[in-house]
């Protein structure tokens, strides 16, 4: 009977070490001169910190606050200090301040809410995991109480870099499969447009050349997006930017990074078994 219970207690211990988890970061992430608000959003499966970076006024620009994600990588992938923003009614929110903090960690998922105020339009931006995905959720949905004016135009931009391997300036090759099919840049030229639709309902952003460090996933939620367009080429950085439609309630992105690092076949067979992409 001991034995028993104590296996019974053994699986309990192991369900709470192995469920998702927010909670606030002890590492900032920045300069000593600057405040760093970090989270640390956990699973079995990954660990992602995003930090809200309050950098300093200059001379040459205006003091803002700058959303970054250093982990699970530190030099590439999502790991840039603003890789994500977005732009409502002209507004950008790199020049808003957040005006609370919200933790929450449920039986379905943890995360934090971060409140913030467009020239009153209240919205909330979300960040999320759950305890069986290595997906890290993004979403931006309206807040509580009523706005003073409609939503207009919304928009909202990724800077990606999947990996910094090429002492070459604009050596890359980089690259952009979606179910889809394969976009790709050829050598030496910069930049690359390409516009995006509902059937590149998932995107993997990689290079064809350096595979030094893994690719990296993003999945939009079509049912609320306009169109889409990412930018890449032989440069070391990839933008997307998705025309948001104003009139819907929530917009959701999904993003996975890791540390493995992983050719990018490897990368598409991790997903695939993942059953995060078919």
């Amino acid at each position: 009977m001991k034995k028993m219970i104590s296996f019974a207690l053994l699986g309990l211990l192991c369900t709470a070490l192995t469920a998702a988890e927010c909670r606030k970061h002890n590492q900032a992430y920045v300069a000593p001169t600057e405040r760093g608000v970090p989270f640390l959003l956990k699973n079995q499966l990954t660990n992602y910190v995003i930090t809200y970076r309050y950098t300093n006024a200059s001379p040459t620009q205006t003091s803002s606050v700058l959303l970054g994600m250093p982990a699970p990588v530190n030099k590439y992938g999502f790991s840039r200090k603003d890789f994500t923003s977005i732009t409502i009614n002209g507004i950008d929110s790199r020049q808003l301040e957040p005006k609370k903090f919200d933790l929450f960690n449920t039986p379905e998922a943890s995360g934090v809410d971060v409140h913030f105020n467009f020239n009153g339009i209240p919205m909330i931006q979300r960040f999320s995991v759950s305890d069986s995905s290595g997906l890290l959720t993004m979403s931006w949905r309206r807040g509580p109480g009523k706005a003073h004016d409609p939503i207009r135009t919304i928009a909202i931009r990724f800077f990606v870099m999947p990996c910094a391997a090429g002492r070459d300036r604009d050596s890359y090759l980089r690259e952009v499969v979606t179910p889809a099919g394969k976009y790709s840049s050829k050598p030496k030229v910069r930049w690359r447009k390409q516009n995006l639709t509902k059937r590149d309902s998932w995107l993997i952003l990689q290079d064809a050349k350096y595979q030094t460090a893994g690719p990296v996933l993003l999945c939009p939620d079509w049912n609320s997006i306009v169109s889409g367009q990412a930018r890449f080429g032989a440069h070391q950085d990839m933008y997307l930017e998705f025309q948001l439609n104003p009139n819907a309630n929530k917009w959701d992105f999904g993003m996975l990074d890791s540390e493995v690092r992983r050719k990018n076949s490897d990368f598409a067979d991790f997903l695939k078994k993942q059953k995060i992409i078919r």
